[in-house]
């Protein structure tokens, strides 16, 4: 495995570092180049405009407005930092997409009262701010389509809302609509949403993992989490993060609008999946997967699950990380049907709880929308990205047997371009990017051969 290289760019662009192959034997090797964005932070999120000319990347860096904002005009190769310059700046958790060639959508938490909605009609360069003046507090996601704007978060109440705007984020309707708890299907009707007592009483740890909008039919796809009752115990008092469900937006013409849930995956003995951090995407045959991301049959890793009804009946989970490796926080895109991008952290370790090395995974899924999807990985940095534990849990952080490192927060993401190529961003404060005493960096990693995705469906 060869060392990676830096590269000199110009002086408004950060070093890149050339990519390490390590694909599986016998398939085409694809390579990457990755470009460093210094101290930009975690949780970094990538997005692309429908051309594919305008990238936009950032990470949970502190100085540069709600995120540490670089853009790249040239399909990916150059960055430039660009700040996000609006009245006011929350809490972090922001998360970005663009809805059409220069329109991007931004949201970022209020912590004390609701959500700030960040609106660039310039691809990056200026912004305006609007506000849902809501009890929100956890993880935003937002995605659109036309004017049609969609955000999703935690209320303070522990339930998951949605919020809808008809004016590109100008305004909201004042009504949100809750995720669960209404719209239920019944059992014998082949559903297993939780009930309104399950929502609204004995579940105390909801959360919001991901917002898919079909770019084609404006369908509204909300993906998210419960701990059941049945995993409450003195010392898991919040339960564990077993259930996974996709609610999906209905009754949107001249009815009032519903969330109505069907479940991906119901939990079982062992399962523990993280809580707010899954992934879900479209491809172009408008088939919706899922990522549940953690511990299922004894491995940690990410579990593929897809469904070709518009999220009512589910696939099987099947596993699509390293086999008895840790892999965590995948997420995916999707492009021709049945192909996948997706990427993840790969330890050296199966518990992600111990010290290890972690290396920035890219991997191509084809047959994803079968029982026996292909998966070809690649480790695109020969040096590891981090070096310590990996705390899934949050603010549960630091107590015994939850690990205590979250120096990469909670989250990365891959996006996939008209070209079929795959983009991606990884934290890192390892020596992939430097060392821990240099703080956290995105890493924006860019496809350059290989085998290709198609094009990518831009939804989420």
């Amino acid at each position: 495995m060869r060392r990676a290289a830096l590269i000199s760019l110009s002086v408004t662009v950060v070093a890149a570092v050339a990519a390490a192959p390590f694909a599986i034997a016998g398939t085409p090797k694809a390579a990457y180049a990755a470009t460093i964005l210094p101290k930009a932070g975690g949780e970094p999120n990538v997005t692309i405009s429908p051309s594919g000319r305008t990238v936009l990347a950032d990470g949970l860096g502190g100085g540069n407005g709600p995120a540490d904002l670089y853009r790249s005009t040239d399909f990916g190769k150059h960055f430039t930092r660009t700040a996000i310059k609006v009245p006011n700046v929350g809490g972090g958790d922001w998360d970005m997409h663009f809805i059409n060639e220069k329109t991007v959508i931004g949201v970022d938490l209020d912590l004390t009262a609701g959500l700030y909605v960040d609106v660039s009609k310039d691809a990056g360069l200026t912004w305006t701010q609007s506000k849902i003046q809501s009890d929100v507090y956890d993880r935003p996601w937002v995605a659109g389509k036309g004017k049609d704007v969609y955000v999703v978060a935690k209320g303070f109440d522990g339930i998951p809302y949605l919020y809808i705007s008809h004016d590109t984020g100008a305004t909201f309707g004042t009504t949100p609509v809750p995720l669960y708890g209404t719209g239920v299907v019944p059992a014998e009707a082949g559903g297993t949403s939780p009930n309104p007592a399950e929502a609204f009483v004995t579940n105390q740890d909801a959360y919001v993992d991901n917002l898919t909008v079909d770019p084609k039919t404006g369908d509204v796809f909300v993906l998210y989490g419960i701990d059941p009752p049945s995993t409450y115990s003195p010392t898991k008092p919040l339960g564990v993060p077993a259930r996974v469900y996709v609610a999906h937006l209905e009754g949107t013409e001249g009815a009032t609008p519903t969330m109505v849930s069907h479940p991906v995956y119901l939990g079982g003995s062992g399962d523990a999946f993280y809580a707010g951090f899954n992934w879900m995407a479209l491809d172009q045959a408008h088939t919706l997967y899922v990522t549940a991301n953690g511990l299922h049959n004894g491995h940690q890793s990410a579990w593929l699950s897809y469904s070709k009804d518009h999220g009512k009946t589910w696939s099987k989970l099947v596993d699509v990380g390293t086999p008895g490796k840790a892999s965590v926080y995948a997420a995916i895109a999707g492009g021709a049907k049945g192909t996948l991008a997706m990427n993840y952290y790969e330890g050296t370790g199966t518990d992600p709880n111990v010290a290890q090395n972690w290396y920035a995974t890219m991997v191509n899924i084809t047959a994803a929308d079968t029982a026996k999807p292909k998966v070809t990985r690649t480790r695109v940095l020969a040096k590891p990205v981090h070096t310590k534990d990996i705390c899934l849990d949050g603010i549960l952080c630091g107590i015994p047997g939850f690990g205590d490192n979250r120096d990469l927060l909670d989250y990365i993401d891959v996006a996939i371009a008209p070209d079929g190529s795959a983009i991606a961003v990884f934290a890192s404060d390892g020596p992939a990017s430097a060392d821990a005493s240099s703080g956290t960096s995105t890493i924006v990693v860019r496809q350059t051969a290989g085998p290709k995705h198609g094009k990518g469906v831009d939804g989420t």
